[in-house]
């Protein structure tokens, strides 16, 4: 059974990261809000290209871990990477990583389907 975290700062932002990175996030805590806040995360420190390279090694390290190796979707990651970047691009670095993943949870609420924006050409 899936468990959001409460993601209320950005402290626990940094903190999902974290355990996500290192392997040691519960899978019942790796829900859609945890993946569009680690999309959040990357594409603010690494911008588009280089969060897209980094959530797909993440992202399939994590699921081999898990006992999931087929569980990632290239199309469906670069599509919401590509629609958050969208998203926050207008946004100056004031706004909080966690008022953006609450944005972005209450306009993309199914974490099966991937938002309106298409993959490319982002």
């Amino acid at each position: 059974m899936k468990r959001e975290l409460p993601l209320s700062d950005d402290a626990e932002i940094e903190r999902l990261v974290r355990d996500f990175e290192a392997l040691s996030l519960p899978r019942a805590n790796w829900t859609h809000r945890a993946h569009l806040a680690v999309g959040v995360h990357y594409v603010r420190h690494w911008g588009l290209d280089g969060a897209l390279k980094r959530m797909r090694e993440r992202i399939q390290a994590y699921n081999l871990a898990c006992g999931d190796p087929d569980g990632y979707s290239e199309a469906i990651t670069a599509s919401y990477l590509c629609s958050i970047a969208a998203d926050i691009s207008g946004d100056d670095r004031t706004v909080s990583m966690a008022v953006q993943v609450a944005r972005l949870e209450k306009r993309w609420p199914s974490g099966r389907t991937p938002p309106p924006w298409p993959a490319s050409p982002c």
